[in-house]
């Protein structure tokens, strides 16, 4: 048993942000919006994450650590699915947390927390509503008006018998389905302003605003790597930045020899001093032998993650008389943007030759320089 368990709902559509990605999948500070809500929430306890299948190519780098869980048709449908896939861990309490508030903070958490450790078995966060309300041209008495935020926490028990009851009859949250079905009210918590919920662009750039002052140092890192050529590759192809590139000679190397991804690994972690990739993957572990690189890359991330840093941006150039990039560029953003979380335009990708010169001229290798830029949290 444990005593905390979360279930962040990203199964919606978001038709409102009026954009080609996803509110919930949306760069905000260099990471997904997402990704704030997961981070967070990891640290309480184990964490459902609530999504819609179709949007699988958005999440594979945001999963780890978090149960994975399809939505449903409703968002009570996303929460009842939620709770069951938490149901193996019988946690005492739940929160749930829409994924499109990145910003709830530690104390709005603690507070909400108490309250149900107090002896509560519904709680909400919520914020008095401060403007001017009308109906037409009359205004609305706002005394005692709340403006309800997430995350709504409750007595694991209880929400689980709620949802239950409530099959075939709606509700557009969690506390008033409770109060429908079980009769408890939920007590209000106090929330923040800084709590809200993305909804459209201009949600977003407010985020980015209040992000810009959370993330108060900026550091750069540099990578470079280097890897000769050999014997033709049984594939025909080399791995470079995490695709397959044809290739009439393979590079050598303890892992599949990517001096890109190894080069984008020692960026990032030269940004929080924590040594080279040989540190963490040392040529000597027969093991490591043959590897994808791009673990070296999710590895130099959650270190970076753990530093409380977010990469802003990467600015990579390869030297090489062969192969040309050219042709992949597009396919080498995408990877790239998937693995560092980055929107196409925070990747730089350059290639250049040594007009003939040096090792790099006459074909025996190739090399690529990398640099990042992170902003690391208070």
């Amino acid at each position: 048993m444990v005593q905390w368990a979360t279930i962040i709902v990203a199964a919606g559509s978001g038709q409102r942000f009026s954009s080609d990605t996803l509110k919930q999948y949306a760069p905000l500070g260099g990471r997904p919006v997402i990704s704030y809500s997961i981070e967070k929430f990891a640290k309480y306890g184990p964490v459902a994450l609530v999504v819609n299948p179709a949007h699988a190519p958005y999440f594979p780098q945001l999963a780890n650590g978090v149960t994975l869980v399809d939505g449903g048709a409703s968002r009570q449908e996303s929460v009842a699915n939620g709770l069951l896939a938490l149901g193996k861990y019988t946690p005492r309490n739940v929160m749930i947390h829409d994924a499109a508030r990145p910003l709830v903070s530690d104390e709005a958490i603690a507070r909400i927390q108490a309250t149900i450790e107090g002896g509560t078995k519904a709680a909400t966060l919520a914020v008095p509503v401060a403007d001017t309300l009308m109906r037409g041209h009359n205004v609305v008495d706002r005394t005692g008006v709340m403006a309800v935020q997430t995350p709504q926490a409750f007595a694991f028990d209880v929400i689980v018998n709620a949802h239950v009851k409530a099959q075939g009859r709606s509700y557009t949250d969690d506390s008033s389905l409770v109060f429908a079905e079980e009769g408890i009210e939920s007590t209000f918590v106090e929330g923040e302003s800084d709590n809200f919920k993305i909804t459209t662009q201009s949600d977003l750039k407010r985020a980015e605003k209040i992000m810009s002052s959370i993330l108060t140092e900026t550091r750069v890192g540099m990578g470079y790597d280097v890897h000769p050529f050999g014997d033709a590759p049984e594939s025909g192809a080399i791995k470079l930045f995490g695709v397959d590139i044809p290739s009439d000679r393979k590079l050598v190397g303890h892992s599949d020899a990517d001096a890109g991804l190894h080069a984008i690994a020692d960026a990032i972690l030269g940004t929080i001093g924590a040594g080279d990739i040989g540190v963490h993957f040392p040529p000597s572990n027969p093991a490591l032998k043959g590897m994808d690189s791009s673990a070296i890359v999710k590895k130099a991330m959650e270190l970076l993650a753990n530093k409380n840093g977010t990469l802003t941006n990467i600015d990579i150039t390869l030297l090489a008389e062969a192969p040309r990039i050219g042709p992949h560029r597009e396919a080498i953003t995408k990877r790239l943007s998937d693995m560092l979380s980055l929107p196409a335009d925070a990747i730089g990708l350059k290639a250049t030759t040594t007009e003939k010169l040096g090792y790099i001229g006459r074909g025996e290798g190739l090399a690529v320089q990398a640099v990042a830029t992170v902003r690391l949290r208070k």
